[in-house]
């Protein structure tokens, strides 16, 4: 999800929505050929402009609540936006229309056409998370539900491909669940450095140290070495959630503003987007899932250190048609936005596309596995 802090963006071409008029009534002489092609740049073009709105729309939303101006509730905005035009028969979907979506999708070249599909959460959500109220904060598959909606409008019974980043890559993984079970039809799922499940860290400290200690092929020494890491890292995970309560409770900082809007048009801010998060896996349970997956695995050097590393972040048994697994250069967070790490990300998820849902359709060969 994109914070308010991520959305220094220079190009504002986003908001001169009827700028691009037809090329070829402008240039009448322009050869045939030469007016195709501006036609197909002009309907890039458009699709461009309609996603920038969609993510300007709740940037605008930040600014008027900032200025303490009640922000209007989004009117006619659409639940899927076009990022990119394309003419291969698979259209992809982005779980979630933020800055970083549409920074990848602007970079890939790929023949797919390519959709973000972005949901005003309930009003009683934000509320709920504001007031901390667990019970009252969808889970996994409600949360889900008006995507799945506006996908099964958009996509009738055509195959299409699904793609979630971090925590989208959960929701992207149920809504294929959920789309398959209506009937829908799902070729791919691609998961953007999303771990399978988020264990609370002193899970996570129990579960490493306890790798660490049964490692049969670790010395002492390594064994030692491994737990004082984990320590650290546990010391590090403490120290940044004080530093987060001493900003909520003694400074009164409610926490970084999303462009993420509700339905009364409200921003939200990220600790509530993050207790949402939180709170739709609590009952939630993995099950396997009758596609392909492929999992674009960032550096992540900095997480808990442990004897044991899992290259598929949790989800190796959940793709009835295999899983695969390629490591991309930077991390969590610079592999979307940072060149040349965007770029390269960009580059491997249209090689993907093209080997697995190609138009004419061929016999997909496996994709190198890292």
């Amino acid at each position: 999800m994109a914070t308010f802090e991520a959305c220094n963006n220079n190009d504002n071409r986003g908001f001169v929505l009827d700028a691009a008029d037809d090329l070829s009534e402008l240039e009448p002489h322009a050869e045939p050929n030469q007016r195709t092609q501006n036609a197909t740049m002009n309907a890039t073009s458009r699709s461009a402009d309609a996603a920038r709105a969609a993510v300007w729309a709740g940037i605008l939303g930040a600014a008027k609540h900032i200025g303490n101006r009640a922000p209007a509730p989004p009117r006619h905005r659409p639940d899927v936006v076009q990022l990119r035009h394309g003419s291969t028969a698979t259209p992809v979907y982005f779980i979630g229309a933020g800055l970083y979506e549409l920074h990848v999708a602007q970079l890939m070249r790929s023949e797919h056409s390519i959709y973000a599909v972005e949901i005003a959460w309930p009003a009683a959500w934000h509320d709920a998370s504001a007031n901390d109220d667990t019970d009252a904060t969808p889970i996994l598959e409600d949360m889900v539900g008006p995507y799945v909606t506006a996908l099964s409008t958009h996509v009738g019974s055509t195959p299409c491909v699904l793609v979630g980043y971090s925590f989208h890559g959960s929701m992207a993984f149920e809504i294929a669940h959920q789309l398959l079970a209506k009937g829908g039809r799902v070729a791919l799922v691609m998961l953007l450095d999303a771990p399978a499940e988020y264990p609370k860290p002193h899970n996570v400290v129990w579960n490493n140290l306890r790798d660490a200690w049964t490692e049969p092929r670790q010395s002492i020494a390594s064994r030692l070495a491994t737990s004082f890491a984990i320590a650290r890292w546990a010391l590090d995970v403490v120290k940044r959630f004080a530093q987060r309560r001493f900003a909520e409770t003694a400074l009164n900082d409610p926490g970084e503003l999303t462009t993420k809007l509700d339905t009364l048009g409200r921003p939200m801010r990220w600790p509530l987007i993050e207790r949402l998060y939180d709170n739709s896996l609590r009952s939630y349970r993995l099950r396997r899932l009758d596609c392909r997956g492929v999992l674009f695995r960032a550096d992540r050097s900095k997480d808990c250190p442990s004897a044991t590393k899992d290259m598929s972040l949790g989800w190796s048994d959940l793709f009835g048609q295999g899983l695969d697994i390629l490591q991309m250069a930077g991390d969590h967070f610079t592999m979307m936005r940072e060149p040349p790490h965007d770029r390269a990300l960009a580059r491997e998820m249209s090689r993907v596309l093209d080997r697995y849902c190609a138009k004419p359709a061929r016999a997909a060969q496996p994709v190198a596995t890292s």
